[in-house]
């Protein structure tokens, strides 16, 4: 499916105008766009795909070439929120102790935009449930949640990712539902009572043009770890990513760019908005200067192995 045609289909749900305005709409319909490629790409034939449009919701449903059930659904019920749900029940396996494991996965997008700042908040959560050496009436659930927030700019300022252990479901793989499988992840980021249960987790806020702070806890490799780093300008600059390598640098310099160094990341960006609300970021970037060796919050206590520098 072409990414105009969701946007079509998209037009008919009832969302705040000011939401389509922030070019994270867009952004958060490419990644719901991929997946719904993805099913097409799956499928041996395209019209095996079943759409179903009505008043609030779109669905796309389908087996699989390799027999996995499929399904995207895309609602919004609530103008300032839309909400994308992908199911897919797996097929089974056997495992090595002669039990058939079945699998099934839910992945969540909730897109929502707060009115007063005109930021978008996205939240991404995912569940895997498998009845894999279970108790009878019990299977098993393996989550994770990710909170992105972007500037009415449409540039990620924020990204939070948690794990979480993988934990008993009582409800039994047949009679588990979506809200059971989601409810630890949901819960994430807005209940004290899973806020800490992660065994990971990582955090990046934006602090300048090219960089973030990132503070990253690892709780079964005791890892914890805090500084500011660079982010990667593979694909530009609107989202937080940071560098492929190693995830806990241990020397890092960030020297001040010049004006044509900025102007050329800034122009990287094809859109407009964005591009602009970059340059709000760059504003003191021809001055600033950050090494790891001055800043007297940074943190990296479990990191025992010889890391690589980074340098800027």
């Amino acid at each position: 499916m072409y990414i105009r045609e969701l946007v079509e289909k998209m037009s008919k749900l009832e969302i705040d105008p000011n939401f389509k305005e922030n070019p994270a709409y867009e952004a958060t319909l490419e990644e719901i766009n991929s997946r719904i490629n993805w099913m097409y790409q799956n499928i041996k034939n395209e019209q095996a795909v079943r759409i179903q449009e009505e008043p609030g919701k779109i669905s796309f449903s389908g087996n699989l070439s390799s027999g996995e059930k499929h399904s995207i659904d895309i609602s919004c019920f609530d103008p300032e929120t839309f909400r994308c749900i992908e199911s897919r029940e797996l097929v089974p396996f056997r495992h090595e102790n002669g039990q058939l494991v079945r699998q099934k996965s839910v992945h969540e997008i909730v897109a929502t935009i707060d009115k007063s700042t005109g930021c978008v908040i996205i939240a991404e959560n995912h569940s895997l449930i498998d009845n894999r050496e279970c108790k009878v009436g019990k299977c098993n659930n393996t989550t994770y949640g990710t909170r992105k927030v972007y500037s009415r700019d449409g540039i990620m300022v924020e990204r939070e990712h948690k794990r979480f252990p993988t934990g008993d479901l009582n409800q039994g793989f047949d009679r588990t539902t979506i809200e059971h499988m989601l409810y630890i992840p949901r819960a994430a980021f807005r209940e004290r009572t899973f806020e800490n249960s992660y065994n990971y987790r990582e955090l990046y806020v934006r602090k300048q043009l090219d960089t973030a702070r990132a503070v990253i806890e690892d709780k079964d490799k005791e890892i914890k770890y805090n500084a500011t780093v660079p982010l990667s300008r593979e694909h530009g600059l609107r989202d937080i990513i940071a560098i492929d390598g190693d995830p806990y640098p241990q020397e890092i310099v960030i020297p001040p760019l010049s004006q044509e160094q900025i102007e050329e990341m800034i122009q990287q960006e094809t859109n407009p908005k964005v591009a602009e609300g970059l340059r709000k970021y760059a504003v003191g970037r021809d001055t600033y200067f950050y090494n790891s060796a001055n800043d007297k919050n940074f943190v990296s206590e479990g990191v025992t192995e010889q890391r690589q520098s980074i340098y800027r």
